[in-house]
């Protein structure tokens, strides 16, 4: 009996002792800074690290935080890397035996979206590897295992190739329209709290379209905890700060709460929340309902000082919505 009750009274410590596991899809605003070779890590000291790291360190030991986001990938790809609406093949592949075999390239697409039929590309901006921030692999097509590599080869056009995991030793013909089942459509659903930060590189059609999305995602993630976080910079679908207003107001409008407005923070706020003075540049571009430039490393992405703001956004809405505690 003594026993009995050591080993129930560790499993319930081992049980409260489990992380909470939080999910931040996303693009080059979520994605670890560690692009290819020289260039990419230089481009990591100057933009820092990324805010889903800052955010972990911000919750502490009983929280994980999952870095979920490629850069250069829309609104489609993240949704096919998440599951809501999964990537399919777009031709038929026969898959070699043993070694990589080549599946397309920017001639030749290697995968559609399941949402609406339109190409998309996943693994565009990062040294690929198996545990990579995509979430991707292992991946399954059909019934076997495979790791799915890129390779740039001009701008943000990949090629693509697929790797066996087994060890079947024939040749097999994967059919277009195979469903692509990435590691997170099986393992990152149902966890604690999802962050989606999506849509600065288009892959919608208007606000409503996105909206959609967003509600796609939230669904398949089998979690009612979850943060909206806007895009902060005009694109080829909301072009300009007006528009941006309107998608702000509506995102506002449907998801209450869960949602958070970045440019209208990082304009109104984040100068001060940084602790520095206004420049006439800054000024300027608060006039505008433009971020702060002394906030941001290039045009669009932001300096360390703004990842940490924006990680410390997500943390005290968190709080707000009581997900997270002191």
């Amino acid at each position: 009996m003594v026993l009995w009750c050591l080993v129930f009274f560790t499993v319930l410590s081992c049980q409260s002792e489990d992380k909470k596991v939080i999910v931040c899809w996303g693009d080059s605003l979520t994605a670890p800074h560690n692009g290819r070779g020289v260039l990419g890590r230089l481009k990591g000291k100057v933009l820092g690290t990324d805010y889903p790291g800052y955010l972990e360190d911000m919750l502490g030991s009983r929280y994980e935080v999952v870095n979920a986001g490629v850069g250069g990938e829309n609104t489609l790809t993240i949704m096919a890397r998440q599951g809501a609406y999964p990537m399919k093949l777009a031709h038929d592949v026969v898959v070699a035996p043993e070694g990589s075999t080549a599946i397309g390239d920017s001639d030749s697409a290697a995968f559609v979206s399941s949402y609406n039929g339109a190409v998309v590309g996943p693994l565009q901006q990062y040294t690929w590897k198996p545990e990579g921030p995509s979430q991707v692999n292992p991946c399954r097509i059909g019934n076997r295992p495979f790791l799915l590599s890129s390779v740039v080869q001009s701008g943000k056009a990949c090629k693509y190739f697929l790797t066996p995991e087994d060890k079947q030793l024939t040749a097999d013909t994967l059919r277009a329209g195979s469903v692509v089942t990435t590691y997170a459509m099986n393992n990152l659903r149902g966890k604690y709290v999802n962050v989606f930060f999506i849509g600065q590189n288009g892959g919608f059609s208007d606000v409503a379209d996105l909206t959609r999305q967003l509600r796609a995602m939230i669904a398949y993630s089998r979690s009612n905890r979850y943060l909206v976080i806007s895009f902060h910079k005009t694109n080829h679908v909301i072009t300009t700060i007006p528009r941006m207003r309107e998608m702000e107001d509506s995102l506002a409008q449907c998801f209450g709460k869960h949602y958070v407005n970045l440019r209208g923070y990082m304009v109104t706020n984040g100068l001060n929340d940084a602790g520095f003075a206004p420049t006439q540049a800054d000024r300027d571009s608060v006039a505008k309902g433009v971020v702060p430039p002394q906030l941001l490393a290039d045009d669009c992405h932001f300096t360390t000082t703004g990842y940490n703001l924006i990680a410390k956004l997500v943390f005290e809405r968190m709080k707000e919505l009581g997900y997270v505690t002191e």
